[in-house]
């Protein structure tokens, strides 16, 4: 019996995103209780929410306890941008048409207010157990990600050894496996904004390319570039 169980995704790689404007999020206490999750960020409906980002993230957590426009303004984006991240919803109003709003986000659970920070925390932990869509993302050539270990592999088994640069740019082809990513994305999230020239970035996938084969990046000239994904 016990060997057929999984293992439970450890959490220390997860990335969290709460949306709301409840201070009880700001608390250190609460802080502190979430810390051993890799990052949790509060976003509050008063900054300007790049949804991109949050796509980047495991789980997005959402308050309802918002003005109506904002939450108008996050559902709007829940299908598009954020169809693909697991979604947790709390609320301190449990009436139908408050849990009509999250089924309409394809939220994972709702949660009424107030709640336990353990009944959170545990939500997340079921939910990026239960909506992880695989562990292993197959390139060509038998080149995989497994993402819960969160490396690079050869057929065999066999660790590439990616430098973080690397590994960095492949991971954000693999999450916009679905689009052409732009060199500015590419500057913004893999090399943070820090200097970063056309040559470094064709070094890079050069690079890439002499660890694996040649066509698990491909270019699309003054566009960008996407990942050699095997099609299911």
């Amino acid at each position: 019996m016990e060997k057929n169980m999984k293992s439970i995704r450890k959490i220390s790689n997860t990335k969290i995103i709460i949306v709301s404007d409840d201070e009880i999020f700001n608390e250190q206490e609460l802080k502190e209780f979430y810390s051993d999750f890799k990052e949790v960020k509060i976003i509050s409906t008063r900054d300007t929410i790049n949804y991109k980002s949050i796509s980047f993230n495991d789980v997005v957590v959402v308050d309802m306890d918002i003005a109506k426009e904002s939450f108008t303004k996050i559902a709007a984006k829940a299908n598009s941008l954020l169809a693909l991240t697991p979604k947790i919803v709390v609320s301190s109003i449990s009436d139908e048409e408050y849990i009509s709003k999250a089924v309409n986000i394809q939220a994972y659970t709702f949660l009424l207010k107030p709640f336990n920070p353990m009944n959170l925390k545990l939500a997340i932990i079921m939910c990026i157990n239960q909506t992880k869509r695989t562990d292993k993302v197959e390139l060509g050539n038998g080149v995989y990600f497994d993402e819960y270990r969160d490396q690079f592999f050869k057929k065999g088994g066999v660790m590439i050894d990616f430098t973080r640069l690397e590994k960095g740019f492949l991971k954000l082809l693999i999450e916009k496996r679905d689009e052409i990513t732009s060199y500015d994305t590419i500057k913004d999230v893999v090399w943070k904004g820090k200097e970063m020239s056309i040559y470094t970035m064709r070094n890079i996938v050069n690079k890439i390319r002499q660890k694996t084969y040649y066509e698990i990046v491909r270019n699309h000239s003054s566009r960008g570039y996407t990942i050699d994904l095997l099609k299911k």
